[in-house]
């Protein structure tokens, strides 16, 4: 039905994709593996393409391999998307998404453009050293303390797919930051993308590419830049003490939430008024 004009929808066939970005790889003549996920329906579609030689060191000891995440439908809905992606080989940790203007894609009103395919396998090849920077940078960015990092979390959406969203976060925490008085937002970064690839079961991978972009928004504003840890942490430390005080029956994420948001939100104040 979405196709009877294709002056409002032109089907791009998931063959024609891959076809296509793998003629962009042999370009390059490098090695990749990877792996194809459709859902039953057909209506999405996922990929993910691992490329040899693109390794970079955020950390030392800590490699992060890059590659191509594509992301595609048929429902009407959803258009054709390349993004770099990446895998924490330490915690085969999944990336994507989180550098905009290494992102290129189209909507089914426009005929298949092949050169976004070209492009996205040149941003991946050509780009390790942009990519290594970004994530180096966030570093550098500390939120509050852990309580704080436990909340952009919960703000970011990933929460809806963990079963035990609040006991999940904790853990991939405790696993990955390393003083829980300074989180990074790289370690807070990881604690989302180890909590979406260790911690949910029976969630395909094109539902999965949602939850991974979401947490990206910890490494990227939409403009191309790093968020600042202190717009990100009083955000979220607003919104929940918007949802506690507007809602008495809010059940608190842990026993002394109210005390940590009162403490939170005093130390944004005596941040913004260029206190210590």
């Amino acid at each position: 039905m979405v196709s009877s004009s294709k002056e409002f929808y032109n089907i791009i066939q998931y063959g024609k994709i891959l076809e296509t970005v793998g003629d962009a790889i042999e370009q390059h003549q490098v090695d990749v593996d990877g792996q194809v996920s459709v859902s039953p329906t057909a209506h999405k579609m996922s990929a993910e393409i691992d490329f040899d030689g693109t390794t970079v060191y955020p950390v030392e000891n800590d490699p992060v391999e890059l590659g191509l995440k594509i992301r595609s439908g048929h429902s009407g809905f959803h258009g054709l998307k390349y993004d770099i992606g990446a895998e924490r080989q330490v915690c085969s940790n999944g990336m994507t998404a989180f550098i905009s203007d290494l992102s290129f894609s189209q909507t089914h009103q426009d005929p298949f453009q092949p050169g976004l395919a070209y492009n996205a396998v040149d941003a991946v090849v050509e780009s390790p050293s942009k990519v290594e920077k970004r994530l180096t940078e966030a570093q550098n960015r500390e939120l509050m303390n852990q309580d704080e990092a436990l909340l952009v979390l919960m703000e970011s959406g990933i929460d809806r797919f963990l079963e035990q969203p609040v006991p999940d976060l904790l853990n991939a925490l405790y696993d990955e930051v390393d003083d829980p008085e300074a989180p990074t937002l790289w370690e807070t970064y990881n604690a989302a993308t180890r909590a979406l690839t260790h911690y949910t079961e029976d969630i395909p991978e094109y539902d999965l590419d949602t939850g991974f972009e979401q947490a990206a928004q910890l490494l990227e504003t939409g403009a191309n830049e790093i968020p600042e840890p202190e717009t990100l942490g009083r955000q979220a430390v607003n919104q929940r003490s918007r949802e506690l005080i507007e809602n008495e029956d809010t059940e608190p994420y842990w026993e002394d939430e109210r005390e940590s948001l009162r403490d939170l939100m005093e130390r944004h104040q005596i941040q913004s008024q260029g206190g210590t």
